[in-house]
């Protein structure tokens, strides 16, 4: 019997200490509420570290795709994308450079595959309670661990496969030594999972035959299709995962939207699993489970789960807490040797426009192979603590406003949010408290003498109680005109970056 029955279908007989519990469908997991703990928490880290991490080699794509390129042919089958590219010369401008680097550095991919690479991951320098300071120096309040990424190798130490970090590689249980120490610096834990596109990441290897005549390693290298054994595998590593990790939050990437999942039912069973774990662990209750599952592409409904947008924002509030997943790095995931960085300014504002909208970012950085975290990752991730020990109480345990803010029209934000987007000091950005009684109005950049919020021209202000810029001694002056509500400010401070102003009432926000 699949682990899934056991779960699902016996749910009722496996944990009857905890009353009810969920049904594998959408009516039962509807009776889901998001754990206050991530609403409160709004901010969190997520590195991307793995095998690729050893050549950190970007190319003309990203570095955790190495296995992926490493496999590219020079003609293969024509066939046009969407946008009418032929997807053969397409793919051969992505990877072939992949491929040319793994040539010269290691060899032929057929002497020197990817699984080859592996012995070479040592990760000797790393110090899982140095990261989870890092995190909490950050100001994070949640640490996302890669699980398995496309690749398959898992970082854990699995029941299910001889491809993971304990037996290969570093030779460490990386998520078990990752969520104890974030646990003792008090931290929420969380995993990720981005085995569901496994079956066809290597997909040149399929084009190209390299590995067909190499039993060995079937089980490493997937078959490049999706029937009924890889979707048994996928599950039973998939909430293996959630076993072994005791993970707060399970956050998936793309590739289980496809139709034998769907058909499967996948979505809806793998969501009343991990809710039931939360059950069963006493994180919660059923409505409330204290678990935090992040998805794409509207995989799970949002009144069942927390939707996830990669490197994207919102365009207004969301009636329902929804994640931004985006990284320090501009190109790759994964270290390489050649990207370009986002300042903290930049992560501080994309942090403050997400949070307006009801919104959650998780934040990756690439560390070397040895463990290590780039100073290119590591002062942004500094700086932005810096600002959040001073200016934190706009963000955490905030909730939206009327409006999520105001200022010059930028581009449609549901596109990339990236190191293009330019804010000025007219740029304001709305949260409250959870009494609603403090409204937080933040400048994304140095108004000057004076911030002028234009929302609050028309409405009633006379129970304002105080007003003062947070990180500066004193109470600051104010008057309601046409325009909107004049506030003067004193010297620009320090803290620099945004410039949040609160606003306290006599009762509740007008």
């Amino acid at each position: 019997m699949k682990r899934w029955m056991l779960v699902v279908i016996g749910c009722g007989v496996l944990f009857p200490a905890f009353g009810k519990t969920y049904d594998a469908n959408w009516d039962s997991l509807g009776n889901y509420e998001v754990p206050e703990w991530y609403q409160d928490a709004k901010f969190g880290i997520w590195p991307h570290w793995g095998v690729y991490s050893v050549p950190a080699f970007r190319g003309d794509h990203a570095a955790e795709w190495y296995g992926r390129w490493i496999h590219c042919v020079e003609k293969g089958e024509t066939r046009l994308d969407k946008k009418g590219r032929v997807l053969s010369d397409y793919f051969e401008a992505r990877g072939m450079k992949t491929k040319a680097f793994h040539e010269k550095t290691y060899g032929p991919v057929n002497e020197f595959g990817y699984h080859d690479v592996i012995p070479l991951w040592k990760a000797e320098k790393w110090d899982a309670d140095a990261w989870a300071q890092l995190a909490v120096d950050s100001g994070a309040k949640f640490f996302c661990m890669m699980g398995m990424h496309h690749d398959g190798f898992a970082l854990y130490d699995s029941d299910l496969t001889r491809w993971d970090s304990v037996e290969m590689g570093p030779k460490r249980d990386l998520v078990g030594e990752m969520r104890d120490a974030s646990r003792k610096k008090g931290l929420k834990f969380g995993v990720s999972n981005h085995f569901a596109w496994n079956y066809e990441f290597f997909g040149y290897y399929h084009r190209n035959g390299f590995g067909k005549a190499q039993p060995e390693l079937a089980d490493f290298y997937s078959e490049g299709v999706v029937d009924e054994a890889y979707l048994e595998r996928w599950w039973d590593r998939t909430t293996e995962l959630v076993d072994k990790s005791d993970c707060d939050l399970y956050y998936f990437d793309w590739g289980w939207n496809k139709p034998e999942w769907r058909d499967g039912n996948y979505h809806a069973k793998f969501a009343a699993y991990l809710y039931n774990k939360g059950i069963e662990t006493g994180k919660g209750t059923f409505g409330s489970p204290g678990m935090v599952l992040c998805s794409k592409r509207n995989d799970i409904p949002t009144h069942a789960g927390v939707r996830d947008l990669e490197r994207r924002q919102m365009s207004d509030i969301q009636k329902d807490v929804w994640q931004t997943d985006t990284s320090i790095s501009i190109y790759s995931w994964g270290y390489s040797t050649e990207d370009e960085y986002r300042s903290a300014d930049q992560l501080i504002d994309s942090l403050i426009d997400t949070v307006s909208k009801n919104g959650v970012m998780m934040l990756n950085f690439g560390p070397k192979a040895d463990g290590t975290v780039p100073p290119e990752y590591k002062q942004p991730l500094l700086d932005m603590g810096a600002w959040l020990k001073v200016c934190g109480e706009a963000i955490y345990s905030t909730r939206p406003y009327a409006s999520f803010g105001e200022g010059p029209e930028l581009k449609d934000q549901r596109a990339q949010h990236d190191h293009h987007t330019v804010y000025t000091g007219e740029h304001i950005r709305f949260t409250r408290n959870k009494e609603n009684t403090v409204l937080y109005a933040t400048a994304l950049d140095w108004p000057g003498d004076r911030m002028l919020i234009k929302s609050l021209a028309d409405v009633e202000l006379s129970t304002i109680k105080s007003v003062r810029l947070l990180g500066v001694e004193g109470e600051l002056k104010w008057k309601q005109t046409a325009q909107g509500l004049e506030i003067n400010l004193p010297d620009q401070p320090t803290y620099g970056m945004a410039y949040p102003v609160r606003i306290e009432f006599e009762g509740v926000l007008p």
